[in-house]
């Protein structure tokens, strides 16, 4: 997980190795460059010791030195300037990659984070590499040096004297410039190199004989190289270079970095680290004797150095370049910088070059780059000589240096014991007793770093001695000196010595294993006294550096992130960036807890430090490791600012197909970004995607696919056939087209359900039978409907598909050529080409002809519905594939804008494709067999087939309750085969009339079909056309109504598919309110004075609904009413007035006269009509179309509510007439009696109305309403009027509950064997004739005798037997009967006389006729009538069976008082 190649205790012991000063001559040079390599470069790969070695401590203690490493260097080298070490650091990232990821799985997720960090480690070592040697250390201080010499030299000894002589004067220079050196004494150790091929051998031993006799053996070494001859140099390609790791890198190979992945400006690296060039207590400067051609090693051509860099090497103590941008932009294209004034004769010596005329200065890298060429290096070296440059150092470290360490740690520590507790001076003493010993503190008043100590100061050699000890791994001794000697500098306030004490006092107790809290507290103070007191950030990186390995290596990552993040500053952005990665790989390996989003933050701060370092290439990995963290967590900003960052990274680099994905996330549905940032999202991934597209155009790759619009797959409809037409005046006729199916029909749940059983009973109808598996036909194909099997396309006839598009945007956004993406495959031929238009041009020889949109604007923040059509041209299977179009930016929409500037437009193709879901099965029997999948989108196209289109002329959608229109239906063959069988079938046949030929047939529905002439050959041919005339009528209440009409026609031959095609039409009209109308059937007594049958009385009020304030006005005359009847007739004489026209609100009431029929045994009709109005012209009789068809459907609905359920507006008054109907079936008997209440005839209004609108304009309407008279005495209304649910009980009767021993209504005869005693009460009716007047001399006879005929009328269908009482003078009679007189002087009581009882047997529907007379006292007014009692009993029951008549009738005589005669 992100680890280091080197152990903590590998990098601190590599890190603190001795320094080894290499000097040699110019032959030697020569010599080593046969190999392309220096000497020092030769040796580099060998200067780690293999075996162990020892030295003895002061106390006689052998001491054990493990992988000791040797750094050996160029006497004259130097560590680069400040400028050129910032470059040095930036390269060794910037060609640094990620060779591989692992993955992580914490708290169920995976993260891919990097098994190595080499860019680091490379820094790192570049870092440690680039820093000047410091005098309160003597870690990179040589300490000792290697004079190498060739046997070719003419003089070897003067040439070693002269090279001893200025070594010294290297060592002596006052003031002390670079190098630097351990001691005053120095390790010398001398080599002579000799060349086996060109080399002579006896001088070579004669010389290194004298060597030794002057240096001592121990001290020499005699090296010999390039035993390879010239001509037998072998092929080593293939064998590894031990050279390359350790070779500088060119500075002009930038090869392996990637473009723009390193920074090229100075902008870009302006806060880099700030590496001082000296660090000094003399105040001298090493620069004077340094020479540019020393800065780099051998084989490193030039540097050409800028103004900027002279000011950032010279302006060490100044201000640090500032670089202003905004915190979070990942570019640095427009920054502002400020250059610190530098004081250009602090330059030392000229060494830095002027920048030439022809480069620009602010560019550093990938200028005028030359392809690096393949060197080999130890081209002449063989085995042999690779063992003696293993040799050499081994001989070197046992037997000239370990020996030289341990004389010097002797010396050492005799002379800091010898002056141990002598104090220094007054002044350090003095400090001891008054001052601070923390650096920063209010008593610390002495100036930072300006303790000065001489070299042989005892403190300095307390740090020596540590020093040495560390180096060569005496840890136990390195403590304890640098433990007394931080003692020291905190007691003298030099805080940098103080700090560096403190920094190896915790590394050496680290090394030795002895790890307290103590040390790690050293480590913290030493990092912060670096940073707060003395002002050195790259002593504080590189103790940080260290001190994070001492943590990682105890597992303590919580306090090494801390430490990373503690040295994270402004001044240096690669630096911070990559010790923010590191602190974010440490929260990721805590394990208590797992710092996860700890992680995911700082690894995102890390790739943007790497952005403003111009580490494109390390930010956008950055930003990738820390997506997975933010993905799928809705921090929507978050995701949108790493996407943002990603996509402009990629772009930077190069790699387009990713930032265009990364740009398309930020196009997503959980957008929370303001219009102006989706805008420029938007414009970023089109400029981008266009780029891409540009690149890949070679290729010929078919469309990319956009991340918007947003594609609903599950809502594509595909619609087969064509549109229907629009409205539109053929003349003075408008004419409305079906309907057919469109996308905004609600072709789902009931509606879908009614389409679907019409066509169930037309195909029923039709066939005669239905199919085995009977599946409805589908043209509108969504996401309700079965899409098991494909669709059925014909040749020549549009396919529309309707797609809906959403844009999640809070902009608008254009689209330009829509059109759909389809393959089609030729049914002809079996090798049949697959043809699709993504990737051609469409042509006339093309099979599908497609409809392109030129312009489609898609709105903020909605769903747009697109409808797109293709149309097939040749048979074959067709699949839609998706939507393609042009997307363009939203200045598209600005360059109406009056200017001459052409607005910035960013175009770019792409497409969507549909993706269908598949529906899951709803039982989980037999899933493997069921074909689940959507075929909607894949559609068979078949060669030929009729097609009917429907015209209806005249068809107007507002009408009157009731009103009788009629309308002209068109019929035309569009198709290219006849077609023939031509019915339809309605959810409301009620509603219309077909005339002509049709002919109706019966079923759940009405089916009608609808006949061709002769001449057709009962066939519509292609183009042909047939009219048929239609009435319609609109319902009885007001409201909208909806009908819905189907039309069945069939392919006239008979074996193409499909077999028979459907129309639907589906009118939707309102209906306003024209008359109400009541109506009550009256017993009257006026058929026994007349002698002629039973006579009813029907009472008839109109109501015009019409109210003043509508916008319609109507006027209603009333012009005929019919009687529909078997048994009654409609007699002509009405009470009605002549020519009535009712306005607004008014009513008229009226009473017509119904006669009962006698039965002859002849056939006749059973309508009886009435004109009302003799001044409008005849409407026709009842029994002639379209009349008699709207009364035929009126009482087949009747029928069909009855057959449902009883109808509210019928209920009994008598509950207990509904128990008696529920028992099943009556007694015949009981049938016949309740006939006497049973009327069963039908009342037609038929009415005229002349209807103003609104704007003045007139038009004449007819209506016919009507009315089923069931019962006598209930009145009847029309329209019915809606019953409460309280109402309908207080209808139905009071709720009666019978317990479980109570049978009184359990016996089903009863109530099948006697009728209701309502009805029974109503069986006979009666009138009395008397004469109106006489007059009678109560003188001569005291009594007046009144002869009266009683005559009885049987109502019902059965022989009844009737008894008729009359009643005498008792005083409830009389109060009766004071209640029906007449007169309101009525005179007292008469007496019946003679017959006053009789019993008679009368027949069904016959009446009888008795003779009673009545006795009168006095003149007066009598109420014949109400003394009369009629009672019916069945032929044979019981007397006692006999029920009383609830018929009454007054009947007035009035008696007068004559004169007496003159006899």
């Amino acid at each position: 997980m992100a680890q280091c190649k080197l152990t903590p205790h590998e990098f601190i012991q590599n890190a603190f190795s001795p320094m080894v000063a290499v000097m040699c001559s110019q032959l030697v040079d020569l010599t080593c460059q046969k190999n392309n390599l220096s000497f020092v470069e030769m040796i580099q790969p060998f200067c780690k010791l293999n075996t162990e070695a020892h030295f003895r401590e002061p106390s006689g203690t052998s001491v054990a030195v493990r992988n000791l490493r040797v750094t050996m260097l160029d006497v004259s080298s130097r560590p680069p300037q400040p400028t050129l070490a910032r470059k040095f650091l930036n390269e060794s990232v910037s060609l640094s990659a990620n060779e591989r990821n692992t993955s992580l799985q914490i708290g169920g997720q995976t993260v891919d984070i990097p098994a190595s960090v080499p860019w680091f480690e490379a820094w790192r070592e570049t870092f440690l590499q680039v820093q000047f040697p410091s005098d309160h250390e003597f870690t990179k201080h040589y300490i000792g040096c290697i004079l190498v010499i060739s046997s070719a030299e003419n003089n070897p000894a003067e040439t070693l004297q002269h090279m001893s002589l200025e070594l010294q004067q290297l060592q002596t220079i006052t003031p002390a410039k670079l190098p630097k050196w351990f001691g005053p004494c120095v390790l010398r150790y001398y080599v002579l190199v000799h060349d086996a091929v060109d080399g002579d051998d006896n001088k070579a031993e004669t010389t290194f004989s004298a060597m030794k006799q002057t240096y001592g053996d121990s001290n020499c070494f005699f090296l010999q190289m390039n035993s390879r001859p010239p001509g037998q140099n072998e092929d080593q390609s293939h064998l590894p270079d031990p050279w390359s790791q350790f070779l500088i890198r060119q500075l002009d190979s930038q090869e392996a970095s990637d473009q723009g992945s390193s920074p090229r400006t100075p902008a870009e690296i302006g806060g880099v680290t700030g590496m001082p060039s000296r660090v000094t207590t003399d105040g001298s400067c090493d620069s004077e004797t340094m020479d540019v051609s020393n800065l780099l090693r051998p084989g490193v051509g030039s540097v050409v150095m800028s103004a900027l860099e002279m000011a950032q090497e010279a302006g060490e103590s100044t201000t640090p370049i500032t670089v202003t941008h905004h915190p979070l932009s990942p570019d640095a294209e427009s920054q502002n910088f400020i250059l610190a004034n530098s004081d250009k004769n602090h330059v030392p010596n000229n060494d830095v070059i002027p920048t030439a005329n022809h480069i620009n200065a602010n560019v550093w890298v990938g200028q005028g780059s030359q392809a690096a060429t393949t060197t080999r290096h130890g081209t002449y070296l063989t085995a042999s000589d690779l063992d003696r440059l293993r040799m050499l150092v081994q001989e070197f470290c046992v037997k000239a240096l370990l020996p030289h360490v341990e004389k010097q740690i002797q010396q050492l520590s005799d002379l800091i014991s010898n002056k141990k507790g002598v104090s220094r001076s007054f002044l350090s003493a003095t400090k001891r007793w008054f001052g601070s010993n923390k650096p920063g503190m209010p008593g610390s008043n002495t100036p930072l770093n300006a303790v000065i100590y001489s070299s042989d100061a005892p403190e300095l050699q307390l740090r020596r001695l540590g020093d040495l000890c560390f180096m060569f791994g005496h840890y136990s001794l390195a403590f304890q000196a640098y433990h007394s000697a931080k003692r020291d500098f905190n007691a003298d306030q030099a805080w940098l010595y103080y700090a560096g004490a403190l920094e190896m006092a915790a590394l050496s107790a680290f090394m030795q294993g002895e790890v307290t809290r103590k040390a790690q507290e050293y480590m913290d103070e030493g990092i912060v006294t670096y940073l707060n007191s003395c002002k050195m950030p790259q002593f504080a990186t590189r103790a940080t550096l260290l001190s994070t390995e001492c943590l990682k290596g105890r597992s303590l990552y919580g306090e090494a992130a801390k430490q990373f993040i503690r040295m994270t500053s402004e001044d240096s952005d690669l630096r911070s960036a990559l010790l923010l990665e590191q602190a974010s790989y440490c929260f990721l390996k805590a394990t208590r807890p797992r710092m996860m989003r700890k992680y995911a933050f700082h690894i995102v701060l890390a790739g943007h430090r790497f952005s403003k370092a111009g580490q494109r290439k390390h930010s956008l990995r950055c930003y990738k490791q820390a997506y997975q963290m933010y993905a799928e967590k809705n921090w929507s900003l978050a995701e949108d600012h790493i996407h943002f960052t990603i996509g402009r990274q990629a772009a930077h680099l190069k790699q387009l197909s990713e930032a265009a994905k990364a740009f398309a996330c930020l196009l997503t549905p959980a957008s929370r970004q303001s219009a102006a940032q989706q805008a420029a999202f938007l414009r970023e991934f089109l400029t981008v995607q266009q780029q891409l597209i540009a690149e890949e155009s070679s290729s010929g790759n078919a469309l990319p696919v956009l991340p918007l619009p947003l594609v609903d797959g599950n809502a594509i409809r595909i619609l087969l056939g064509s549109l229907p037409p629009l409205h539109f005046q053929d003349g003075t006729s408008n004419v409305v087209p079906a309907t057919g199916i469109t996308f905004s029909d609600d072709i789902a749940g009931e509606t879908d359900v009614r389409w679907s059983k019409l066509e169930e009973l037309l195909v029923a109808e039709v066939q005669g039978s239905l199919p085995m598996i009977f599946k409805p036909t589908i043209q509108l194909y969504s996401n309700t409907t079965n899409n098991t099997a494909r669709p059925t396309g014909i040749v020549g006839e549009p396919v529309t598909v309707s797609v809906m598009l959403q844009n999640p945007l809070h902009i608008s956004i254009p689209l330009h050529d829509v059109y759909l993406l389809w393959s089609f495959k030729k049914s002809s031929g079996a090798t049949s080409q697959l043809i699709c238009n993504e990737m051609m041009q469409e042509t006339t020889e093309s099979p599908i002809q497609t409809q392109h949109l030129n312009s489609v604007m898609l709105k903020p923040d909605c769903i747009q519905e697109v409808i797109l059509c293709i149309t097939p041209k040749s048979v074959g299977e067709l699949h839609i594939l998706g939507i393609a179009y042009q997307m363009s930016n939203p200045a598209a929409q600005q360059s109406a804008e009056p200017s001459n500037a052409t607005p910035n437009i960013v175009s770019v193709p792409g497409k969507q494709v549909f993706s269908v879901k598949r529906p899951r099965p709803k039982s989980t029997k037999d899933k493997v067999s069921q074909d689940l999948h959507d075929r909607r989108l894949e559609i068979n196209v078949f060669e030929s087939a009729p097609s009917l289109q429907i015209m209806f002329r005249d068809l107007s959608s507002e009408m009157l309750c009731g009103e009788l229109q009629h309308v002209t239906l068109e019929f035309k063959n569009t198709g290219n085969t006849a077609l023939t069988a031509l019915y339809v079938a309605s959810t409301a046949p009620e509603l219309f009339s077909l005339g002509g030929t049709s002919s109706q047939r019966s079923g759940g529905h009405q089916v009608t079909q609808i006949s061709f002439p002769n001449n057709m050959a009962a066939q519509l041919s292609p183009g042909q056309s047939h009219t048929v005339p239609m009435w319609l009528r609109a319902p009885d209440t007001k409201g909208t109504a909806n009908l819905e009409m189907l039309f069945y026609y069939e392919n006239a031959n008979g074996s193409s598919n499909p077999r028979y095609r459907l129309v639907r039409h589906s009118w939707k009209l309102t209906v306003l309110s024209s008359i109400h109308l009541t109506t009550t059937a009256l017993r009257s007594s006026a058929a026994g004075q007349t002698g002629t049958k039973e006579i009813l009385n029907l009472t008839l009020s109109v109501k015009n609904c019409n109210q003043v304030h509508d916008q319609l006005m109507t006027e209603i005359s009333l012009l005929q009413i019919s009687l529909a009847s078997e048994a009654w007739q409609l007699s002509k004489r009405v009470v009605v007035p002549e020519d009535v026209t009712l306005q607004a609100q008014e009513v008229v009431h009226f009473v017509a006269k119904v006669q009962r029929q006698e039965e002859t045994g002849e056939k006749r009709s059973i309508f009886s009509d009435v004109t009302l109005n003799h001044n409008q012209k005849p409407t026709g009789s009842l029994s002639e179309r379209p009349y008699i068809d709207f009364y035929n459907h009126h009482l087949a609905r009747k029928t069909k509510d009855s057959a449902d359920g009883p109808d509210i507006s019928t209920h009994q008054l008598d509950p207990s007439a509904s128990v008696a109907g529920s028992r099943g079936v009556k007694d015949s008997s009981v049938k016949d009696m309740e006939a006497a209440l049973r009327v069963e005839a039908a009342l037609i209004l038929m009415w005229k109305a002349c209807v103003t609108d609104g704007g003045g304009k007139k038009r004449t309407a007819v209506g016919q309403h009507h009315v089923m008279v069931k019962k006598v005495g209930t009145p009847i209304t029309w329209p019915p009027e809606t019953v409460g649910p309280l109402q309908e009980q207080e209808l139905m009767g009071p709720l009666r509950m019978f317990g479980p021993d109570d049978t009184s209504y359990s016996s089903p005869g009863a109530s099948e064997k006697y009728a209701p005693l309502e009805t029974l009460q109503k069986l006979v009716t009666y009138s009395i004739w008397h004469p109106p007047r006489i007059m009678h001399d109560f003188k001569q006879s005291r009594l007046c005798v009144v002869p009266v005929r009683l005559t009885l009328q049987n109502c019902s269908d059965s022989c009844l037997v009737i008894k008729v009482n009359t009643l005498g003078n008792s005083s409830s009679a009389s109060s009766a009967n004071k209640s029906r007189l007449c007169s309101p002087h009525s005179s007292g009581s008469f007496q019946w006389v003679g017959l006053v009882g009789a019993w008679l047997e009368v027949g069904p529907h016959k009446s009888e006729s008795i003779c009673l007379s009545a006795a009168v006292g006095s003149p007066g007014t009598y109420d014949l009538g109400s003394r009369l009692e009629v009672l019916c009993r069945s032929p044979g029951a019981p007397e006692v069976d006999a029920v009383s008549q609830s018929w009454h009738i007054e009947s007035a005589c009035i008696v007068s008082s004559s004169p007496p005669s003159d006899s």
